[in-house]
């Protein structure tokens, strides 16, 4: 059988997606480089060819990561139209998608001086989602905050930090859900709104 030839950059996503799947699988501290190596069916070289260590690895795929969760993330508004139903469908997004990927989300503790940026990323990104969000809800009259971009920055930062706090090794759905509650009634009070609507459905898998 003849040889696949791919890119530089075609092979470290490779190694970065495979990393992935494994830091899912296994864990952070349970994966080794030659695993990753082992389920591409190449040489512990070609790893280090892209990466300098496992932390780096973990890093990238900690990025990629964050990418889907954004991704779906935008993906969870489409055709939805009132600002309720959109702000609803971007947390609901944000706890299946961390709920779906427990054993990744654990591995969060083991390496805490890449988890802290990456979850900072990932808080930026979702105040960038809701922002335009609020406004909308503004203009309907479901929600009534002075400081829109203020006020969602914290929820935004708020909420991640409050699912990844403790995060336990198993159990990881159970864990997120369990905050559920906190999440609605901190919407509620930040956003100015009595909408029972609002917090529909978030944790539902």
């Amino acid at each position: 059988m003849a040889r696949i030839s791919k890119s530089p950059e075609e092979r470290k996503q490779e190694i970065i997606t495979t990393a992935l799947t494994l830091f899912e699988e296994k864990g952070y501290e349970n994966t080794t480089i030659q695993d990753i190596a082992e389920r591409m069916n190449a040489a512990q070289g070609l790893c280090y060819r892209y990466f300098k260590s496992k932390q780096e690895i973990f890093a990238a795929s900690s990025d990629f990561y964050a990418q889907k969760a954004v991704e779906n993330m935008r993906q969870s508004i489409r055709g939805t139209v009132d600002a309720i139903g959109k702000f609803n469908a971007v947390i609901q997004s944000l706890l299946t998608y961390a709920a779906a990927h427990g054993e990744f989300e654990s591995s969060y503790r083991d390496v805490p001086e890449i988890s802290a940026e990456r979850i900072r990323r990932i808080a930026v990104h979702i105040s960038d989602i809701l922002i335009p969000i609020v406004e909308q809800g503004q203009r309907e009259g479901v929600f009534h905050c002075d400081d829109i971009s203020g006020t969602v920055r914290i929820l935004s930062y708020g909420i991640i930090n409050l699912i990844h706090s403790e995060m336990p090794k198993k159990n990881v759905p159970e864990h997120i859900v369990s905050f559920v509650p906190t999440i609605r009634r901190t919407c509620k009070i930040l956003l100015g709104s009595e909408e029972n609507r609002l917090g529909r459905g978030w944790g539902k898998r």
